[in-house]
């Protein structure tokens, strides 16, 4: 006789089919569980590495513009140091140099520092550069050069002619210059910085006659590559 069978068991240790359903959808459970975490972890993967590739992307297109800029900056450096290096050769100066004014800082009264640094320099043959001495320069203590810079003239000075023995004088000395000439650097109507030439001693100016002239044009030539750049 055939035993009969019942939802609740088969009997001689046989799994029921409700038990068999249930591990179905267990597995199928599992399955949509498992299938969720894979995806889910791809699709974290797949953010993370669009992510990754926008980032550098981003940092190529960075770098370009940086490089970009740093060119930028060289051409205008080298801008500045041709004006510069022409006035000198036009002129048989023996330095030609841009300063830049800028702060630095304050004192303990609240008042500002106000500075100037060298930031371009050009030499003759066998002439020392003096660039590296003249860096965050108190502008009180070269108040005498200060005040010629404010003249706004560009005619020859002499070192002879400074009445007091100022920083700027015993400077001068130091290094055996025998004459110079200032400009101011402009910014719309500020002052920015200036351009300076010295001739040291014993050295004769070929273009006397049109120097005012030809110092005047490169100092708008220099005033204009710097306003290139902002």
């Amino acid at each position: 006789m055939i035993e009969a069978t019942t939802e609740g068991g088969m009997g001689d240790g046989q799994i029921s089919i409700l038990e068999i359903n249930s591990y179905l959808e267990m597995g199928i459970l599992l399955g949509t569980a498992l299938f969720s975490v894979i995806s889910g972890f791809l699709l974290a993967r797949r953010n993370e590495n669009k992510k990754k590739r926008a980032s550098e992307k981003e940092k190529t297109r960075k770098d370009k513009e940086q490089e970009l800029r740093i060119f930028d900056d060289k051409n205008e450096d080298f801008q500045i140091y041709d004006r510069l290096m022409y006035l000198r050769i036009k002129s048989s100066a023996d330095r030609v140099r841009l300063c830049q004014f800028h702060n630095g800082g304050k004192f303990l009264s609240g008042n500002p520092m106000k500075k100037f640094t060298c930031t371009h320099e050009t030499t003759s043959k066998g002439v020392s550069n003096e660039s590296d001495r003249i860096q965050n320069c108190l502008t009180t203590v070269f108040l005498d050069k200060i005040l010629a810079v404010k003249e706004n003239d560009p005619r020859v000075r002499r070192v002879s002619d400074l009445l007091m023995e100022s920083k700027s004088k015993n400077l001068y000395k130091s290094n055996e210059v025998d004459r110079y000439a200032l400009l101011p650097i402009y910014k719309s109507d500020l002052i920015i910085g200036f351009v300076e030439v010295e001739w040291n001693e014993g050295s004769i100016n070929e273009y006397e006659s049109d120097f005012n002239s030809l110092f005047t044009l490169v100092r708008s030539q220099v005033e204009f590559e710097m306003m290139k750049g902002g």
